[in-house]
Order: C-alpha cells, then sequence, then structure tokens
C-alpha cells in the first residue's frame, strides 16, 4: 500500500487542471442523455466517469492560485472526514446521479432539470459555507457549468419534446 500516497497525490495534482472542473457539464448531459433514451450500459459508464474526470487533464504547469487554495481546503476537509463520513460523502453523489437518471429514465424531464441543477446549487453552497472566501473560486465554475446545461437542456426540450419531432422512445437518434 506504499503507493496509494503516491497515487494520491498525482491526482490530486491532475485534479489542479481547471479542464477537469470544466468537464463536468458535458458528463452530466451525456449522463442524462443516457438515463432520457434508456442506456443503461453508457449511463453507468458515465457514473463511474463522473469522478475519474478530475484525472483526465495532465497536472498543469502553473495552477492558478485560487485553485490551489481551493483545492487544498477541500483536500483537508476531505482528509478530516472520518469513514463514515467519507462514507456519506459518496452516498450523496450516488444519491445526486440515482435522482437525476431516475427522473429523466421515467421522462420526468423538468423534475430532471430541478435535480441537476439544485445538484449544482447544493454544491456551491457547501463550497462557500464550508470554505468561505476560498469557496468563492467554486462560482464560476458552477455558473458555467449551470449555464450549459440549461442552455442544451432548453433546446433538447425544444426539439425533443415540445416539438416532438422525434418520438420520445429508448430509441437512438438517426
Amino acid at each position: 500500500m506504499d503507493f496509494l500516497p503516491d497515487l494520491i497525490d498525482w491526482a490530486w495534482a491532475r485534479h489542479h487542471n481547471e479542464w477537469s472542473w470544466y468537464i463536468r457539464p458535458l458528463i452530466i448531459i451525456a449522463f442524462c442523455a443516457a438515463a432520457w433514451f434508456r442506456r443503461p450500459v453508457l449511463l453507468i459508464a458515465l457514473g463511474l466517469f463522473f469522478p475519474l474526470s478530475a484525472i483526465v487533464f495532465p497536472a498543469p504547469e502553473n495552477p492558478k492560485p485560487y485553485v490551489v487554495e481551493f483545492l487544498e481546503s477541500e483536500r483537508q476537509m476531505l482528509e478530516a472526514l472520518s469513514l463514515f463520513g467519507f462514507i456519506g460523502f459518496v452516498v450523496l453523489v450516488v444519491v445526486f446521479l440515482g435522482l437525476l437518471a431516475a427522473a429523466l429514465w421515467r421522462r420526468s424531464f423538468w423534475t430532471g432539470v430541478l435535480v441537476a441543477n439544485l445538484g449544482g446549487v447544493l454544491k456551491l453552497i457547501v463550497s462557500i459555507l464550508l470554505w468561505q472566501d476560498v469557496g468563492d473560486a467554486a462560482i464560476l465554475p458552477t455558473i458555467i457549468t449551470a449555464l450549459i446545461f440549461n442552455a442544451v437542456a432548453l433546446g433538447f426540450w425544444w426539439r425533443f419534446v415540445k416539438q416532438n419531432k422525434q418520438p420520445i422512445s429508448s430509441k437512438p437518434l438517426d
């Protein structure tokens, strides 16, 4: 288990790449589409990829100071968690993804949009409350995520739900 601290440090350095923050809306959008079109394998794969997205980009040579400060606070919080607290944190993320997938799988479009937006707002509130000024670093990524997600959701709603040009089914788009 001597490799574990090195692996954690390697992953944490990669998480300092801001692209690992900004890729999240694309993952959530793809996750929502997989739920809507009822693609269970893709849904599970994207759900598993969600936490791994933090390490897909290389560590930045010069991470921005606000990113370093925010992630240092986040790391301290995660390291301070008991095993029970850490499991609770993971369960919250899984519950969020489960509620989002369930709403869209059942074709409850606006409930899915609400769940996604509430998840973003909750993460932002927790970031600001736990880390005060440092938590402000989460504001821009959260707003960008919300703008991208909601723009795509409205486009999807207009194209597939409101105009109903394509039957809403589990069949893939042509």
